[in-house]
Formats: C-alpha cells, sequence, structure tokens
C-alpha cells in the first residue's frame, strides 16, 4: 500500500503493560478494567516468553479483569467495576490495589476514576491509572502508574525528617529490562559500596514500605536515557528532592568508574571509599576478563563492528562498554520504543559522549517503533565472515541465523533465555556480558564461519 507504513517485530505493548511495574511491588495488585483478551496481549510480550518472568506473589492469571464486553460497551461498566473491587478486597491479601483501565471503558467515556474515589475510606487503598492502548505503550503505562502513586497515595514529608544517604533509584522498567531483578540487586551493592542507603521499590521482599519513603531520601538517582525523568523532576517539586541523572545503567570498568565518581562527587562521599572500590573492582574484572583472552583473541576473529536494535537504556548501556571496554565500532543503533521528540536529540547525545568518542561520532541512532527496520534494511547487505555482531531481542535471531552473524538476545523480548540472578550491570556485570558474548561467538566455531 503506497503511503503506509507497518510495524513488525514491536518491543513494546500497549500502555496495560504498565500493570507490571505493579506486579514487580510485592503485595501491589493490578485490577483490569478492559476486555478479557487485553491482559493477554500484555502477556505476550512482557511475561513469560520475556526471560521465563512471572510474577510474585500475583501471578498473570490470578489478576482481577472486569472483562469488559458487549454489555458493558451500552450501559457502561462502573457497576461491573465496583462489584470486582469489593469481591478484589474480600478475596486477596494486598496492600494496595491499582486499577488499570483499558480502551473500551475510556472511548465509551466510564467514570472509572470517581469508582475508585468511592473506596477511599476503604481498609486496602485503591489507586486508578488511564491506560488506554490508544494513549501509548507499556513505557507511557510505566509512568501513569507513577503518576496515580504520586497524585493519589505519597504524603508530604511533613515533620519526617530526610534520612542521611537514603537515594531512591528510579529509571530500571520491571519486566521490559529484562534483567531488572538482579540488576537492581548489582546496583544496590555498588550504592552501598560507597556509603549510600539504597531505596528500591521492586523485586523481592520490595513494595509499598519502600514507596513510603520516598520524600524521605536526600536524592533520588535515575538511570536511563529518557525513562522517568518526569518523575524525578516531580519529586524534585512535590518534596524538594534534588537528583543525579546519570543516563546509562553502568556496564564494565570504565562505565562504571565514571559512574561511582560522578555519584560521589554529587553526594559528597568519600573520594578515597569510592576509589578504593573502584580498585577492587577493576581487578575483579581484568583478573577473569585476562584468563579468557590469549584463547580467545588467537584462535577467533573477533567482529570489529556491532549493530544494537534494542530499548535506549539497553542499547545505550551496551554501546558504551562495547566501545569504551571492547573496542568495537558502532555501525548503526535502533531504538524500537518511541522515544518521545521532545527527548530524542538528548538521547542520541547520550551515545556519542564515549571514551572514544573522536573515533565513532558518524554512526546513526534510529528512533522509530518499528522492530524490524533493522532486518529490512540489512537484509541485502552482504558481511564478511567475522566482522559484525549484532545485539537485540528474540525476534532478530533468524536474520541473524541467516547470515552466521554472532548475536546476543540484550533486550525485550527473550524467547530464548531464562535468567535467574543473571545481569549486565556494574564490574561483575561486564564479566556476565563477556562470558555470553564469548559463547555466542563459539557456536558459530573458529573465526566466527
Amino acid at each position: 500500500m503506497s503511503g503506509c507504513e507497518m510495524i513488525e517485530q514491536s518491543r513494546t505493548t500497549c500502555a496495560l503493560g504498565g500493570m507490571y511495574t505493579a506486579l514487580a511491588m510485592e503485595r501491589v495488585l493490578p485490577v483490569l478494567h478492559c476486555g478479557p483478551g487485553c491482559q493477554a496481549q500484555a502477556r505476550s510480550l512482557l511475561g513469560t516468553i520475556n526471560g521465563a518472568q512471572s510474577a510474585v506473589p500475583f501471578q498473570e492469571s490470578v489478576i482481577p479483569c472486569s472483562n469488559f464486553g458487549e454489555t458493558d460497551v451500552i450501559f457502561g461498566g462502573a457497576d461491573r467495576l465496583r462489584t470486582l473491587i469489593e469481591h478484589t478486597q474480600a478475596a486477596y491479601q494486598a496492600d494496595l490495589l491499582i486499577v488499570f483501565s483499558g480502551c473500551t471503558p475510556e472511548i465509551i467515556g466510564d467514570d472509572t476514576a470517581s469508582v475508585v474515589s468511592s473506596f477511599a475510606a476503604s481498609r486496602t487503598p485503591v489507586l486508578f491509572a488511564e491506560t488506554a492502548g490508544f494513549r501509548g505503550n507499556n513505557l507511557y503505562g510505566h509512568a501513569q502508574l507513577w503518576t496515580a502513586i504520586c497524585d493519589q497515595y505519597l504524603r508530604p514529608r511533613g515533620a519526617e525528617a530526610v534520612i542521611p544517604g537514603l537515594v531512591n533509584v528510579f529509571g530500571i522498567v520491571p519486566f521490559y529490562d529484562p534483567f531488572w531483578s538482579a540488576q537492581l540487586e548489582e546496583l544496590a551493592l555498588l550504592l552501598r559500596s560507597v556509603g549510600l542507603k539504597p531505596n528500591i521499590f521492586y523485586g523481592r521482599g520490595k513494595g509499598l514500605p519502600e514507596v513510603d519513603k520516598i520524600p524521605r531520601a536526600e536524592f533520588n538517582l535515575l538511570l536511563s536515557p529518557w525513562v522517568d525523568l518526569p518523575l524525578v523532576r516531580r519529586l524534585r517539586e512535590q518534596y524538594g528532592t534534588p537528583y543525579l541523572h546519570y543516563p546509562a545503567v553502568p556496564l564494565g570498568p570504565t562505565e562504571t568508574s565514571r559512574f561511582l565518581r560522578a555519584l560521589t562527587d554529587f553526594a559528597a562521599l568519600s573520594p578515597a571509599r569510592t576509589e578504593a572500590v573502584i580498585r577492587e573492582g577493576e581487578a575483579q574484572y581484568y583478573y577473569y576478563l585476562n584468563r579468557n583472552l590469549q584463547w580467545l583473541y588467537t584462535c577467533r576473529v573477533l567482529p570489529k563492528y556491532f549493530l544494537v536494535n534494542a530499548s535506549a537504556a539497553a542499547a545505550l548501556s551496551l554501546t558504551r562498554y562495547l566501545v569504551n571496554d571492547l573496542g568495537l565500532i558502532p555501525d548503526k543503533i535502533y531504538l524500537p520504543e518511541n522515544v518521545p521528540e521532545k527527548n530524542r536529540s538528548q538521547v542520541e547525545g547520550y551515545f556519542r559522549d564515549t571514551e572514544l568518542n573522536k573515533g565513532v561520532a558518524g554512526f546513526p541512532v534510529i528512533f522509530t517503533e518499528d522492530g524490524g527496520l533493522m532486518a529490512a534494511e540489512f537484509g541485502d547487505r552482504l558481511f564478511d565472515p567475522g566482522t559484525l555482531a549484532v545485539f537485540g531481542s528474540f525476534w532478530d535471531v533468524l536474520f541473524c541465523r541467516e547470515r552466521r552473524i554472532p548475536f546476543l538476545s540484550v533486550t525485550t523480548p527473550q524467547g530464548n533465555r531464562a535468567f535467574g540472578v543473571r545481569h549486565y550491570c556494574g564490574f561483575s556485570g561486564g564479566i556476565n556480558f563477556f562470558t555470553d558474548y564469548f559463547a555466542v561467538l563459539a557456536e558459530l566455531g573458529p573465526f566466527g564461519m
């Protein structure tokens, strides 16, 4: 069809996928006001197919849903939602309920906010997030969840004092970043190592108690190119909390050392303590790397160039590591998550900020919603064996397999891996990534052929 663009191989789901941010907080339960198939659509990208992830303690199969149908389209679904919330409060042991509205209720004008407000005095707090799919993707839904928490749940700090060293950690989107849980645990270790008290909201043993402490943090730490940037700015206005925006989750010795020094300067921490942490981390990284380098470099031709087809957060973290620590050169970077227009110039600038900037400044950064764009543009391009590596999602497996290109899956969706405590963060994350990268090179045999 002339003039018609099509999106293939989507890396994001609709705004209803924001419910996974709620599921990452223990005992926070989403309540869906939508059709019966909407949850399955989100689950197909962010759930079990994405690194074998399941929510704990509320798995997707037990999430309450109003199952909005034809009768509700005609007469409205407000009464059905009210009954659903009442039954959910009686049947579930949850600390917080968050109603996520889908497309149909918002199209017909259901007053979901009014229904939710009628439960203001109930034992279990009930919030409301507008997450119609036509409004945006799951990153929009993630932002809407935090808007609901700021507007409807968080209270003024009042007379409570700021807790010295307490740091709220934002920027990692649970389930969308398939490494999120172990990533946050590793970040917590890094922050503690330099004398801070990380306040993390997602993962094992994390939930409302951590959310309740948000107003008392000394500062907020944002680790993403653009996601959660409006949130930390809002918290600065709401509570006067300053924030440090470090755009990449640090990966490998160069970026992790740079991150820890920036953190030390911002928070007026002990430089001596930070440098000791850096020396130990670098020693660990290079010890393990040097054990493998001789055999690797004598038996294999390592790719010189790379393509990335991933979320902005994963692509930036990975690009800085590949350039700074492994000496690779970016060919092209694809960011298929619909980065807002207002953020694109700044995000692109982050990719230029590498230790070897002068040598790699010319590579293009492509902002798109089309996860299949990379394969479409490179489908007929010829590559010399062993010269190129690709880092993307499970969608990219066939493209690389047909061309015998080394490939590592680093972003959503993850159809061929289960992660456990695997992560790409910090000094140890650099070791993890290098060993995973070596494994895919080994699969192709000597000389990457």
